[in-house]
Formats: structure tokens, C-alpha cells, sequence
């Protein structure tokens, strides 16, 4: 495990939060025993859902690197899990992309992904929440989103969120038919990301690329 991953506080989680339909969800970080759990949450959301993805999130060799190559310094996945019958169930992943060196150290990415059952019960607010405060911990001042232009949802809300666009990749994106997209790069800036959350009352699912 990275030096930097043991010297992270993670003395909060986990968590435990109610949704406004009185649910309670658990959520920490994401641990190497998470595989099957993600993988079965993944593998259950819908196709139109995960055809954004940069990768089959439905092969369990994918999760497996992911579990597998955990490191919170580079990639933060925070996960949402409610226990029925002593099982464990993920309901929800968010995560927090950053780059430890160089000259994008300010700047992340931010992707959530939410079951549809779980969609507008107040979880999308928390699990951004959670990503903000670690955001900030890290000195992170902006957040970029990339986007396939494709995925006009996605862009609208992004618009909405205060995100501008900075640049686009021609036909950068390969979907999983092999036809090619434009790539469109957006930025907010972190501060202002939230504000605009709160003035929207954003609760939504939006997928950014991982």
C-alpha cells in the first residue's frame, strides 16, 4: 500500500446517513474486498447507463484491477452500502480523481454513479459532499469533467452546474458499437461548483467519464 494511502485520515468512516425516505446508508471508502459487490452493482445498472463508461464495468476483470490497484491518493472511491440480512449491498460509487505531481495537482475529476432506485432520495448531494470536503482537503480548486458529446444529459446539467467548456478531442471516444465521438472538456471551479448545487438544489446522477 502507497505511504501516502497510510497516512490518510479516514477515522470518519464509515458513515452513517439517512436518505429522505428514511433508508440508511452506509458509506466509506472502498476497500479490496469490495469486488463482488461492485461488480454486482455495476453489472445491474442499465445499459444506458453504462454506455459512457471507458470500460465494460459488466466484466469482473475490470473491477478487479480496480479493487486491486487501489490507491486514495490517486483515485478516492467512496461507496454507498446498505446491509439487509448481514449481506452488504453497494448502492452507489462516487469517486475522486487527482494527480499527486506535476502541474495538475489542483485540479480533479469527479464521477458519481447511483442504483436508479436510489435516484432523488437526497444520496447524490451526500456522496458530493463527501467528495467536495476531500476536494478541498487536497487543495483542489478546480474539477474537470470529460464528456462524450453524445451524452447530452450529462452536458445540459454540467452547463447548468456552471461548467464551461474548454476544449474538444475530434472524434476522440470509441462507444462500444466502435463509432467514434468528440471528447468535450468542461471546467468549474470547486467553490463555485457547490454554491451552484445548493442554489439548484441539485440532487441528480451524472456520469462522468472514470
Amino acid at each position: 500500500m502507497p505511504e501516502e494511502q497510510e497516512m490518510m485520515d479516514f477515522s470518519e468512516y464509515p458513515k452513517t446517513v439517512t436518505l429522505r425516505n428514511k433508508t440508511e446508508i452506509v458509506i466509506r471508502p472502498m476497500r479490496r474486498d469490495d469486488r463482488d459487490r461492485l461488480h454486482v452493482f455495476f453489472k445491474n445498472l442499465p445499459a444506458r447507463d453504462r454506455r459512457y463508461f471507458k470500460h465494460d464495468v459488466t466484466q469482473r476483470e475490470v473491477i478487479t484491477n480496480w479493487c486491486q490497484e487501489l490507491d486514495y491518493d490517486r483515485v478516492l472511491p467512496i461507496l454507498a452500502i446498505i446491509e439487509k440480512d448481514g449481506v452488504e449491498k453497494v448502492v452507489a460509487d462516487a469517486t475522486l480523481h487527482t494527480e499527486s505531481h506535476g502541474w495538475s495537482t489542483h485540479v480533479a475529476k469527479i464521477r458519481t454513479v447511483i442504483a436508479p432506485k436510489y435516484l432523488k432520495k437526497g444520496l447524490g448531494k451526500i456522496l458530493l459532499r463527501e467528495l467536495y470536503d476531500r476536494a478541498v482537503m487536497r487543495g483542489i480548486q478546480k474539477i474537470q469533467a470529460e464528456v462524450r458529446d453524445d451524452n447530452t444529459d450529462a452536458i445540459a446539467l454540467l452547463k447548468r452546474l456552471g461548467f464551461k467548456k474548454e476544449a474538444v478531442f475530434k472524434k476522440h471516444a470509441m462507444d462500444q458499437k466502435g463509432r467514434l465521438h468528440d471528447m468535450i472538456v468542461l471546467y468549474d471551479d470547486l467553490s463555485d461548483l457547490w454554491k451552484k448545487m445548493d442554489d439548484l438544489n441539485i440532487d441528480s446522477d451524472f456520469h462522468l467519464l472514470p
